[in-house]
């Protein structure tokens, strides 16, 4: 499936939940992703560099990994991936997530804010 604006999708989702919290259930959480490539460390390190502009100048990121069957341990992982950011890191509470989701052969790549990452449970407990 190709969605055209993850981000407007999530939106629709979290006020979805919102107004109807037990007609989801299978669902736990929702997670934009802005890019799919293959698991190859240029592949990732140049779609990170690609939507890196995201973060304005003054902000902070923090880079989460979340990785299945990857061919790189995350130590490998973050050290390219900060080379590719010009920005400060804070790793409590930043401007921007570099997030990297790696499935195997391929990695889903986002640079997002903290909040666009949605928690269907704690939606719910919000109601």
């Amino acid at each position: 499936m190709d969605v055209e604006d993850p981000r407007a999708l999530v939106s629709f989702i979290t006020d979805y939940v919102r107004s109807e919290p037990f007609r989801v259930r299978y669902i736990l959480r929702i997670i934009p992703i802005n890019r799919v490539v293959d698991t190859k460390i240029e592949d990732i390190v140049n779609a990170v560099k690609e939507l890196s502009g995201a973060i304005g100048p003054g902000e902070t990121f923090r880079i989460t990994i979340e990785a299945r069957d990857s061919p790189y341990s995350d130590k490998e992982l973050i050290d390219s991936l900060a080379d590719a950011v010009d920005r400060d890191v804070d790793l409590d509470s930043p401007d921007k997530v570099v997030l990297l989701e790696i499935f195997g052969e391929y990695a889903g790549v986002s640079v997002i804010s903290p909040s666009e990452i949605v928690s269907i449970q704690k939606l719910k407990r919000a109601v």
